[in-house]
């Protein structure tokens, strides 16, 4: 069964990889769920919401695997 019957051929294997990248991530969230909750909500409860989003996506952004990049290059 092809799922992506609309998109190019060429577009399809761009497609399937963005869709498996989301959902690692969107496992990682979850899997990051039960600390936030339990370590920084209980010991920090007078925290803003705002702040306590910061800190969420900062553990995020920390624990997600670097992404690729093909078109840089080093320096000297």
């Amino acid at each position: 069964m092809n799922l992506y019957y609309n998109l190019p051929p060429e577009q399809r294997r761009f497609q399937r990889r963005l869709i498996a990248l989301f959902n690692a991530d969107e496992q990682l969230w979850q899997r990051l769920e039960g600390k936030r909750r339990r370590l920084r909500r209980r010991i920090l409860p007078r925290l803003s919401p705002k702040l306590q989003k910061q800190l969420d996506l900062l553990d995020f952004a920390r624990e997600r695997p670097p992404e690729d990049c093909v078109g840089r290059t080093e320096g000297r």
